[in-house]
């Protein structure tokens, strides 16, 4: 079947085949509420009504200008030992290479009108695809966690610990389970302006600390230098990868017309440019600690908040203004969050898809906000214990559809999208689950983690570095050629 054709799908194919009194509460549901309750189901073209093309990149560029990336430059100098310049080379390199698979799954959206964990199934199967929906789960809730307890920091910063950490998490959760809620218009609507007011404020806060920076030269070298460097990259590429699971989600209601060049392009630039940009400020504000020590207190008491928090010192009123600006600006990351987490958990289960889309918004939202709270003491060990294990997970899975796409599927021309419902036209699973495995399997050999490091990681420098996703990314892609077209001549499918 060629994918440009229309695509319909029947009634027997949807799984939350309930009453006509239910069919008839999600429709008031969504009519009364503004809520979305078109689900997982795919979106059929006369009803693909997004035609802002532009959307792909302020989608993008709003969720990725938020203090969580620059947090991720932040590890470089005070975790990872290294000095500006190869920071900054890592940042420029490494988020192009990290960036460019969510932009061209982002493509998927128009041209299949499928949510992104539907499209995995035409590799892993409709059971193999609930693994790689639990483990969106955890991706989601994972950065919901580390998004919430940076704003949690900056408020409980600007009112000088009056406000506690556990109050301020709750206080953002609220107002982003609430537009997640309202589903995919709202949350393009909120993306296309969200991104000015934080670009704003991290020019003035650039403004305000350019001349405390230290572009200070590396003080390791040799094979420490090149296991620091490939430790921080794992982190840096461990960022974005997050989004691939879930990339198609916001492209699902555009027409298929749009030209799937300039998708790519506009996704791509609106995700690398804010990354490269707010990384680089984190390395630049970070390089200040050595030499400001009230920085560095700062920092050792509250985090990547609190030093943003006495950059803007200076600034008295105004300057507590701009940091409860900046700690609303992570609903932005969490919104997309939010609303994907919902969909994944409806894959899990076929009884899943009978409740509403936006209960497992509500329900994905309590679950981080606990979590959050109990871990917002250990934030930084959160944060890169957390990167390199998605880094070690995303990568098999970016690899696995890739190739299912470019090599099995004549580069997406021979999917059966009728079949996006029913096992028995599917895969069976078995070579992308175990390509899964096997990559992050192998990638526990190069992993360099405070909990465990293996044996081709203690090899790099003095503290060991990080190679798993490389590694990640040569297991998988290997063992997916070649347990592939075993799967298809055993099964047939």
């Amino acid at each position: 079947m060629e994918v440009e054709k229309h695509f319909e799908y029947k009634e027997e194919d949807i799984t939350t085949s309930g009453s006509s009194e239910e069919e008839q509460t999600h429709r008031l549901e969504e009519n009364a509420l503004h809520m979305e309750t078109q689900g997982i189901h795919p979106v059929p073209e006369d009803q693909r009504t997004h035609t802002r093309m532009f959307d792909n990149f302020t989608m993008w560029f709003s969720v990725n200008t938020t203090l969580a990336n620059l947090s991720i430059g932040a590890l470089a100098i005070p975790v990872y030992g290294l000095g500006f310049w190869d920071s900054f080379a890592c940042i420029l390199v490494f988020n192009a290479i990290a960036v460019a698979p969510g932009a061209f799954f982002v493509t998927f959206g128009p041209r299949y009108g499928m949510r992104q964990m539907i499209i995995t199934r035409f590799s892993f199967g409709k059971y193999g695809g609930i693994i790689a929906a639990l483990a969106n789960v955890l991706v989601c809730l994972g950065w919901s966690v580390i998004n919430s307890i940076l704003g949690a920091q900056l408020l409980t910063s600007v009112s000088n610990g009056r406000l506690p950490v556990w109050a301020a998490i709750i206080l953002l959760s609220f107002i982003t389970v609430i537009i997640a809620m309202l589903g995919y218009r709202i949350v393009h609507h909120y993306e296309r302006f969200s991104w000015i007011p934080m670009w704003i404020i991290f020019f003035i806060i650039l403004g305000v600390s350019c001349h405390h920076m230290e572009l200070t030269p590396i003080e390791s070298s040799g094979a420490t230098e090149a296991g620091n460097f490939l430790s921080f990259a794992a982190s840096v590429v461990g960022y974005n990868p997050g989004w691939v699971t879930c990339a198609a989600d916001y492209s699902v209601n555009q027409p298929p017309t749009f030209k799937k060049r300039i998708v790519f392009v506009l996704a791509f630039l609106g995700s690398y440019i804010p990354s490269v940009l707010l990384q680089t400020l984190g390395v630049g504000v970070t390089s200040a600690l050595a030499t400001n020590a009230a920085w560095q207190a700062a920092y050792d008491g509250n985090g990547i908040g609190g030093l943003i928090g006495a950059t803007l010192e200076p600034l008295g009123g105004f300057g507590k203004f701009l940091l409860v600006v900046l700690a609303l600006g992570i609903v932005a990351c969490n919104i997309p969050n939010g609303y994907s987490v919902s969909l994944s958990f409806q894959i899990i289960s076929t009884s899943m898809v009978k409740i509403p889309q936006w209960c497992w918004t509500l329900v994905g939202c309590v679950i981080y906000t606990l979590i959050a709270c109990f871990g917002a003491d250990h934030f930084s060990d959160i944060l890169e214990n957390f990167l390199l294990i998605l880094a070690y997970y995303a990568a098999p899975y970016t690899i696995i559809v890739l190739v299912e796409h470019i090599v099995f599927r004549n580069h997406g021309k021979s999917y059966n999208l009728e079949a996006w419902n029913d096992q028995r036209n599917l895969p069976i699973g078995v070579a992308a689950v175990g390509s899964l495995f096997i990559g992050f399997g192998v990638a526990m050999v190069g992993m360099n983690q405070l909990w465990f490091v293996g044996p081709v990681a203690k090899q790099i420098g003095a503290y060991g570095g990080d190679i798993g996703f490389e590694l990640a990314i040569g297991a998988s892609f290997i063992s997916y050629l070649a347990l592939r077209p075993i799967e298809r001549r055993i099964f047939g499918r």
